[in-house]
């Protein structure tokens, strides 16, 4: 089977139940654009692109995973995963719409103030506080939520996840990846 031949709804089916591992790449790679461009008409603005990217990739699975369920009867599955998507993507929106930070991120550069500074070492440190608030709250939502619990409430992975109504697993990825793009919006210093 050449790369380039699309399958019809039937063959696709048949090759997701008979050959599941075939059956992925060709879902994937007949797909994906498809998924990923209704994901990012949806949620360009309001999601990184690594986050749609997970969207588009969880819906294709799912999709994948019903594949015994799957019928040509019941419509075409590039209609099927058009509905997925808008469905995830209006889900996913109200999820974040949804929760508020926990805490205002303004004041939190003043309840880090030491006392013992001089005026210029305060201004100094009140300057670099506040380009690091900054760039905490530029990362969108929910990155920015997930800093703000990890580093100024100490919870852990688990009990984010459990308060935002994600996985561990997520939390920790994203909190690497927040970590990192903080550290190329401050210049790599490692403020």
């Amino acid at each position: 089977m050449a790369h380039t031949t699309q399958l019809s709804d039937e063959e696709l089916i048949e090759l997701l139940r008979e050959e599941p591992e075939k059956g992925c790449e060709v879902l994937l790679r007949q797909y994906t654009p498809l998924v990923l461009s209704i994901a990012r008409r949806r949620l360009s603005g309001c999601c990184t692109a690594e986050d749609i990217e997970e969207i588009a990739a969880d819906i294709l699975f799912k999709c994948w995973q019903q594949r015994e369920k799957l019928s040509s009867e019941d419509g075409s599955i590039r209609a099927y995963l058009a509905t997925l998507t808008v469905r995830r993507c209006i889900d996913h929106y109200r999820s974040i719409a949804n929760k508020p930070v926990s805490e205002p991120v303004e004041p939190l550069a003043e309840h880090l103030a030491d006392p013992s500074q001089t005026p210029e070492e305060h201004y100094v440190t009140t300057e670099r506080k506040q380009k690091l608030m900054d760039a905490v709250k530029s990362l969108g939502q929910p990155d920015t939520e997930i800093i703000l619990r990890k580093y100024y409430q100490n919870q852990t992975a688990a009990e984010i996840a459990e308060a935002l109504q994600m996985n561990t697993g997520a939390v920790e990825m994203r909190l690497t990846r927040a970590r990192k793009k903080l550290k190329e919006l401050l210049g790599g210093d490692g403020a």
